[in-house]
C-alpha cells in the first residue's frame, strides 16, 4: 500500500510540473486559430515552441530523475545527466554551473545519477528567486561523490524536505511536498549512499551524496 502511495504521489508530482507548460501550448493553439494580427500569431508561436521544448525537457529529465529509463544500461554517463540536468533548467531563473570535469566523463549506476539529479531538482527549489546552482564531483575507481551549492536571495529548503534528508525515508511521512526528497533517501539507503546537508547558510544551500 505505501509503495502505491509513493508511486502515486511521484505520478502527481509529474502531471503537476508539466501541466504548465502543456496548458501553454493549449493556449497558444487557441490564439492561433483565433487571431487574424500577425504579429499576435508570432507571438503565439513563440510561446507553442517554447512551452513545448519546456514540456519536452521535464519529461526527459523526469525519466531519468523517477523513472527506470529503459533505454539506459545499469550504468549511466554521467554526461547525459548533466545535460538533462540543464535542459531541464534552462527554462527557470536559476542557472546551472556544472564543469565538464566535475565527474562528467564518468558513468555510475543508474540509481546513483538519479539521486545527484533529484538533488540537482531539490537544490534548484531551494531559489525561489532565481540564483545559481554549482555541482561539483569526484569520482574515482572505488568511490564518489557530488555536492551540490545553491546560492541566491532567500535560499532555503521546506522544512519538509530538510526533515527527510536527515532523517531518511519514512513511509508514513509520504507528502506531495517531499515526494522526491523521500525517493532519493529510498535510493540511498537500498544502495547504501550517503546524502547530506552540508550546509544552511543566508542566501546559501550546500547538498551532497557520496558513494559511503
Amino acid at each position: 500500500m505505501i509503495d502505491l502511495k509513493l508511486a502515486a504521489l511521484m505520478s502527481s508530482k509529474l502531471c503537476h510540473d508539466v501541466i504548465g507548460p502543456v496548458g501553454a501550448i493549449n493556449n497558444g493553439v487557441e490564439l492561433l486559430n483565433d487571431e487574424s494580427n500577425a504579429d499576435m500569431r508570432d507571438q503565439a508561436m513563440d510561446l507553442v515552441s517554447q512551452s513545448a521544448g519546456e514540456a519536452a525537457a521535464r519529461l526527459q529529465f523526469y525519466r531519468l530523475a523517477f523513472g527506470m529509463a529503459g533505454g539506459l544500461g545499469a550504468e549511466v554517463s554521467i554526461r547525459d545527466g548533466r545535460t538533462l540536468c540543464r535542459e531541464f533548467m534552462s527554462y527557470g531563473k536559476v542557472t546551472l554551473d556544472w564543469p565538464d570535469d566535475a565527474g562528467a566523463a564518468d558513468s555510475l549506476s543508474k540509481d546513483a545519477v538519479k539521486i545527484v539529479c533529484n538533488l540537482v531538482a531539490i537544490a534548484a527549489g531551494a531559489l525561489p528567486r532565481g540564483g545559481n546552482l554549482v555541482v561539483a564531483g569526484d569520482v574515482t575507481s572505488e568511490n564518489w561523490g557530488f555536492s551540490i551549492t545553491a546560492t541566491g536571495p532567500r535560499a532555503g529548503l521546506r522544512e519538509e524536505i530538510t526533515r527527510t534528508l536527515l532523517d531518511g525515508y519514512d513511509e508514513e511521512q509520504l507528502t506531495a511536498q517531499n515526494v522526491a526528497a523521500q525517493y532519493i533517501m529510498a535510493l540511498s539507503a537500498n544502495n547504501g549512499f550517503k546524502v547530506a546537508i552540508d550546509s544552511i547558510e543566508e542566501d546559501k544551500v550546500v547538498l551532497s551524496v557520496a558513494s559511503s
